[in-house]
């Protein structure tokens, strides 16, 4: 597979040295494609320039974190569709529920377990897209499976 034939992933993480593992990471489970920041505001910037299809981010970021990046995505018509992809060393309940109303595709713990994440790229990366006049889940969140958490 060719650089040209697999879809750009932005990956933002405001630790460097984290962002540069999941870079690498990436890179070796088969995206060739893979840019990293460290803001939130630089993740915006990078995704008005050019289409991706993924952004993978920290939950946890100053001053802009992962759920208010996942808010101005959502809300901008142009990049509402682009898949997006929560991370955090350990999630509490009301950040997935949050997370889930604006509109999360998937949560993913850090470190990551190989399997998991590539399941969740699978599974995110071949949703259909959004229509804004769908309302965001009409299903509970709470019937919602999360694999690294367990059935609520």
């Amino acid at each position: 597979m060719s650089e040209s034939d697999t879809p750009p992933i932005l990956i933002v993480d405001d630790q460097e040295k984290l962002l540069r593992l999941i870079v690498m990471l990436m890179t070796r489970i088969g995206f060739p494609d893979v840019e990293g920041v460290t803001s939130a505001p630089e993740a915006l910037e990078r995704l008005r320039q050019r289409r991706y299809a993924l952004v993978i981010s920290d939950l946890d970021m100053e001053p802009m974190d992962g759920l208010s990046l996942l808010r101005e995505i959502r809300a901008d018509d142009t990049l509402m569709n682009t898949p997006f992809m929560l991370t955090e060393s350990s999630f509490d309940f009301e950040d997935i529920n949050l997370a889930h109303q604006a509109g999360a595709d998937a949560f993913i713990l850090k470190p990551f377990d190989m399997a998991v994440l590539k399941s969740k790229l699978k599974q995110v990366l071949n949703r259909k897209p959004r229509k804004r006049e769908t309302p965001i889940a009409s299903e509970s969140s709470l019937s919602v499976e999360f694999p690294m958490l367990g059935k609520f």
